[in-house]
C-alpha cells in the first residue's frame, strides 16, 4: 500500500512539473557598463561623418590654477613641473599646491617612466632623476642636437619630437644614447607629448589632440579631440598623464581634467532564459554597431565558457549615434575608419562576456508574457511617398520572477536613434532608448530592462531631441505592461542562417569615373570618401577579387509560442513586414542590427529610388555597391524555406 501511494505521489508530481514547466523558465538579467573609463583620454563618436573634422568624447573641467612652467609631466597622482630652476611636485586632484623636490637649473622638457624622470635641458643634456627619494638628485646620462620640441617616456624609450615634426627615439637603459627615427609619420607643431597605457598622446600649438595609431593604422597619428567650439573651447597649451588622468594647461595657467562627456547610459544588458536544457541569451548593446568578426569573437569565448553555441547567443546593437566607434568605416575621416582597439576588444568584449555570464548565474523561475503597442516615434525618411510603410510596433515582453514577483521587461521599436540637441551631439549616450528606460524605472519602478532595435534603416524620428521620443516610447511599454499580456510558454529553439549575397566589383574604368566625376564629388567630404573608396576597390582589383561577398545573418530565437527573428545589417522596414506576414497567426517580433552591421539592408523599393539607403550608404560602409535588386526575394524566401 505505502509502495502504491508513492508511485501514484512521485506520478502526479511528474505531471505537474511537466504541466507546470511549459510556462515557467529559468530567467536572468544583468547590465554592464560600456562608459569608457580614464584609461582612454577620447574616443571617436560613432554615427555621423559630419562634422568632417570629427566628434570625440573629450571635454575640459576647470581645476584651479598651475605656477608658471616649462616642462611638466605625471606619475601615479602627482604632476611635476620646472620652471627652469626648481622641480615641483603637486596633487592634482585637492587643491593645488606644489612642493619643491629639487633643483632643476636649465632643464626645459621633462618625462616620467617607472618612477624615474627624464629631463632635457635647452642646451641638450639629458639629466635622470629618482622620484621614490624625497629629494630628486639629477645625473647626466646623454646628449641630443635635435630641436626639441617636446620628449615623453614610454617602457625603455625616450621619445623626442623634434621642430620639424619628426620623431626620434633613444633607450633610456644604453649607456650610450644612440638616436633612431621613431617608425611614426611627421606631425608638424607638436607642442606637447604623453604616453597613455603605452602610446603616445601628442598636442599641437591648434589645440588638437593626436594618439599613436595601432597596427592596422599603420603607425600613423589618429586624431582624438580639437577646440570644437561647443563643447571644447579651452586653448589648452600643454597636456600631462597622471594615473590614468589627463590634464590640460592654457596660455593662462589655468589647470583643467579631461573627462569623457557622457550622460553615463551606455550599457549592455543580458536576459537569459531556459527551459527543458536550451538556453537563450538575448543581449542588448548601446551601441551603434558591431561586425561579425567581433560578434564570431564574443561567442567562441562564451561558448567556451559556457557551451552556448552561436545560435543562442542574439546580439542587437540599438544603432544610436553618439557612442565611441566599434565597427569599420573603411571610407571615413582617418579618426572613426577602425574602432579603438582596446575599447573594442578589450572593454566592450569583457562586459558583454560578464552581462552574459552573470545572468545565467542569477537566473531564478520566472513567467513571461508578451504584448504589443503602437507608438508613433518616425516616419520613412527614405520612401517619403510611402507613409505607410512604417511599423509602429512597440513590442513588449515582461519577465516576472516567482520568488518575489519582481519584474524586468524587453522593449523593441524601429526608429534611427539620430536627433538630439547641438550640444548632446558631442556627447554620449544611449539617445532615445536610453530616455525610455529611465521613464520605465521612474514611472514604473523597473530597472531590469533590455532594448532590441528593430527594422530602424529607413525611419527617423518625428520629433527632436530625443526626450520626446524616448518618452513616447517608455510611456507606450509602460501602457503595455499595464494591459492583460499574453503568457508565453512552451519549449526553446534557436538557429543561426547565412543568406548568401555576393555583388560584383566594378571595372577599374567605372571606379575610377565615379571618383573623378564631379557631380558625385559635388564637396570635399565626398570627394574624400570617394577617393578612398575607390582606393579600396582598386586593391581589391589588384588582388584578384572580382566577387564581393555580402552575407546576410538571420537569427530565430522561438521561446515558447513567442518568435523573436533578428536580421543582421541596417534592415528596412519592409523586411518586418514581410518576415511577420510568414507566421501571421504567431507572436512575432522583428529586429534588425543583430549580429553585424556592416552596411544597410534595402529592398527593391530603395534600390531603384538610388536613394541613401538604396546605394549611397554603401559607399560609406566601404561595400563594392548595392545589393541584387531582388536581395528582399532572396532572404524572404530563405526564411521561408528554412522555416525556423
Amino acid at each position: 500500500m505505502r509502495r502504491k501511494r508513492l508511485f501514484v505521489s512521485l506520478l502526479l508530481m511528474s505531471f505537474l512539473k511537466a504541466s507546470f514547466g511549459q510556462d515557467i523558465y529559468q530567467v536572468g538579467f544583468s547590465c554592464a557598463s560600456l562608459e569608457p573609463d580614464d584609461r582612454f583620454v577620447s574616443l571617436a563618436l560613432a554615427g555621423y561623418a559630419a562634422p568632417w573634422e570629427g566628434r570625440f568624447t573629450i571635454q575640459w573641467k576647470k581645476k584651479g590654477e598651475i605656477p608658471s612652467f616649462t616642462g611638466i609631466a605625471g606619475w601615479k597622482n602627482d604632476l611635476y613641473f620646472v620652471d627652469g630652476h626648481s622641480l615641483f611636485k603637486g596633487n592634482p586632484t585637492d587643491e593645488f599646491r606644489p612642493e619643491k623636490i629639487g633643483e632643476a637649473v636649465g632643464i626645459r622638457y621633462i618625462a616620467i617612466g617607472g618612477g624615474k624622470i627624464t629631463g632635457i635641458t635647452s642646451g641638450g643634456q639629458i639629466k635622470r632623476g629618482d622620484l621614490t627619494k624625497k629629494k630628486v638628485k639629477w645625473t647626466d646620462i646623454g646628449t641630443t642636437d635635435r630641436p626639441v620640441s617636446a620628449i615623453a617616456v614610454s617602457g625603455d624609450g625616450l621619445y623626442l619630437v623634434d621642430t620639424e615634426g619628426e620623431f626620434w627615439v633613444t633607450s633610456l637603459s644604453s649607456m650610450q644614447k644612440k638616436w633612431e627615427k621613431a617608425a611614426f609619420p611627421i606631425l608638424k607643431d607638436v607642442v606637447s607629448l604623453a604616453t597613455v597605457e603605452g602610446k603616445l598622446v601628442a598636442l599641437t600649438k591648434e589645440g588638437v589632440l593626436y594618439q599613436q595609431g595601432g597596427e592596422y593604422q599603420q603607425g600613423k597619428w589618429i586624431k582624438i579631440g580639437y577646440k570644437n567650439g561647443v563643447t571644447v573651447i579651452e586653448d589648452i597649451k600643454m597636456i600631462a598623464v597622471t594615473d590614468r588622468h589627463t590634464y590640460g594647461i592654457d596660455g593662462d595657467n589655468k589647470l583643467y581634467e579631461g573627462e569623457h562627456r557622457s550622460r553615463g547610459e551606455l550599457s549592455a544588458s543580458a536576459l537569459s532564459i531556459k527551459s527543458g536544457g536550451k538556453t537563450v541569451v538575448i543581449v542588448g548593446l548601446d551601441l551603434t554597431g558591431i561586425n561579425d568578426s567581433f560578434t564570431a569573437m564574443v561567442k567562441k569565448e562564451l561558448y567556451k565558457k559556457r557551451s552556448l553555441p552561436p545560435s543562442a547567443v542574439f546580439i542587437n546593437s540599438s544603432h544610436t549615434h553618439f557612442a565611441p566607434v566599434t565597427q569599420n568605416w573603411p571610407t571615413w575621416q582617418e579618426s572613426n575608419r577602425i574602432a579603438d582597439s582596446t575599447y573594442l576588444y578589450e572593454f566592450v568584449r569583457e562586459a558583454i562576456v560578464k552581462a552574459v555570464e552573470e545572468s545565467l548565474d542569477n537566473a531564478k523561475p520566472a513567467e513571461l508574457f508578451f504584448g504589443r503597442g503602437r507608438a508613433q516615434l518616425g516616419y520613412n525618411r527614405s520612401l517619403r511617398d510611402r507613409p505607410d510603410i512604417y511599423d509602429d510596433a512597440v513590442d513588449v515582453i515582461r519577465f516576472r520572477f516567482l520568488h518575489d514577483h519582481s519584474e524586468g521587461c524587453l522593449f523593441m521599436a524601429a526608429c534611427h536613434p539620430v536627433f538630439s540637441e547641438s550640444v548632446e551631439r558631442f556627447t554620449i549616450s544611449a539617445n532615445f532608448p536610453g530616455v525610455a528606460r529611465k521613464v520605465i524605472e521612474e514611472k514604473k519602478g523597473i530597472s531590469r530592462t533590455v532594448f532590441l532595435q528593430g527594422t530602424a534603416g529607413d525611419i527617423n524620428p518625428l520629433d527632436n531631441p530625443e526626450y520626446i521620443t524616448g518618452e513616447k516610447l517608455g510611456t507606450e511599454v509602460i501602457e503595455v505592461l499595464d494591459r492583460p499580456m499574453n503568457q508565453i510558454s512552451g519549449p526553446i529553439s534557436c538557429f543561426l542562417d547565412t543568406i548568401d549575397i555576393e555583388v560584383p566589383l566594378k571595372s577599374r574604368e567605372e571606379i575610377l569615373a565615379y571618383t573623378r566625376d564631379e557631380a558625385i564629388n559635388s564637396n570635399a567630404i565626398l570627394a574624400e570618401r570617394n577617393h578612398t573608396w575607390g582606393k579600396i576597390m582598386l586593391d581589391y582589383l589588384q588582388n584578384g577579387k572580382k566577387q564581393f561577398p555580402m552575407p546576410v545573418y538571420v537569427h530565430t530565437l522561438n521561446i515558447g509560442n513567442w518568435k523573436l527573428v533578428g536580421l543582421s545589417r541596417e534592415a528596412t522596414t519592409p523586411y518586418s513586414f514581410r518576415v511577420k506576414g510568414l507566421w501571421p497567426d504567431k507572436m512575432i517580433s522583428v529586429a534588425g542590427y543583430t549580429n553585424d552591421v556592416s552596411s544597410y539592408l534595402p529592398t527593391r523599393l530603395h534600390i531603384e529610388k538610388r536613394n541613401y539607403e538604396g546605394l549611397d550608404s554603401f559607399y560609406w560602409y566601404g561595400m563594392p555597391d548595392t545589393f541584387p535588386l531582388d536581395v528582399e526575394e532572396r532572404i524572404i524566401s530563405g526564411i521561408k524555406k528554412n522555416n525556423r
